[in-house]
């Protein structure tokens, strides 16, 4: 017992030395900004680099702080940097950005995002982002499209709600509360601000976007439908299962569901038959037509073990950003 407790002391203070070291010691490659859209406030990266603009755009979480700091995109944008002025915005109530206890829908975040361009003067830029950002991407190439230079999607549109079921609802809200960027009720709030959006695309057959666009998908792990992933993998399960502190009333909810046979089934089979997968991929080739450029993950050198498996979509990347020159 004294031998596993004195390895564990010294593995806390190598940990903690490191982490110390990070800190103090490492720069860090990019300089945080604020950008100053009047009312609003917008924190960014910026990771420097000169040319066409390439700008992030944020998913769920704040990598750059706080409990999902995470410096793995820290070296991909500094790649990019060498062809690219790279530049990565927070959304508003993350980071130092204003938290206007409002405005979390798809529309208005990506007005923010024209207002970010507005106020740094950039006239068009190439957007990059994974779901959830793939969102407000796309409310911009159909509201904004004189203001876009090129799209890189790493994966399509997610639809975080994909029908309107009750117990769907039920899912997603009480699934998203246990995410740890906020306190829970803002974090329903912030996630349920967004669960219904859709694409116009979805509705309007004829709806064109000429955008050069760059679409990286893996149809192993399609994430258009997340609700059904989530089901499907037992991570629902296991979180009803849970024992999380502060989190009891979701956990009850989620347990009531996946213990009421009937009822959780009906749902999944509601989720297969609702999974906008096919229409999302349909209306993407669609509305963007010859302008679309799809790769797929499982063609490319990823190592998803590896901390810098992203790096793998440098190639791609780069010689999509050389044809916008």
């Amino acid at each position: 017992m004294y031998k596993i407790i004195r390895c564990l002391l010294i593995l806390a203070l190598v940990c903690q030395a490191y982490f110390n070291s990070f800190g103090q010691k490492t720069k860090l490659p990019f300089e945080s900004k604020i950008a100053d859209l009047g009312d609003l406030q917008l924190e960014y990266m910026d990771f420097g680099g000169e040319g066409i603009p390439f700008i992030w755009v944020q998913d769920s979480h704040n990598y750059f702080e706080g409990k999902y700091f995470d410096s793995t995109y820290f070296p991909f944008f500094e790649a990019i940097a060498q062809k690219a002025r790279v530049l990565a915005p927070l959304k508003r109530g993350f980071g130092k950005s204003t938290d206007t206890k409002w405005g979390y829908d798809v529309a208005t975040l990506a007005e923010d995002l024209i207002g970010f361009m507005d106020a740094l003067g950039i006239k068009k830029a190439v957007l990059f982002g994974r779901m959830p950002a793939n969102q407000e991407m796309t409310y911009i190439a159909e509201h904004h499209p004189e203001r876009l230079a090129g799209l890189i999607y790493w994966g399509n549109p997610v639809l975080l709600v994909g029908c309107s079921d009750p117990d769907e609802s039920i899912l997603f809200e009480n699934w998203a509360a246990t995410a740890p960027d906020f306190e829970k009720e803002k974090e329903k709030r912030v996630v349920m601000s967004r669960a219904f959006w859709r694409p116009d695309f979805l509705q309007n057959s004829t709806s064109k976007i000429n955008i050069p666009t760059l679409r990286i998908i893996n149809e192993e792990y399609d994430l258009t439908s997340m609700m059904r992933r989530n089901v499907e993998t037992g991570r629902i399960e296991r979180l009803a299962k849970s024992n999380r502190p502060g989190y009891e009333k979701e956990t009850r909810i989620l347990k009531e569901l996946v213990e009421d046979s009937l009822r959780y089934s009906s749902l999944k089979k509601h989720l297969e038959e609702c999974d906008p997968s096919i229409p999302i991929d349909i209306g993407m080739e669609r509305a963007f037509g010859d302008y679309l450029v799809t790769i797929h993950e499982q063609d490319l050198d990823l190592n998803f073990e590896s901390d810098d498996f992203i790096m793998g979509l440098l190639p791609p990347i780069e010689a999509f950003l050389n044809t916008l020159k």
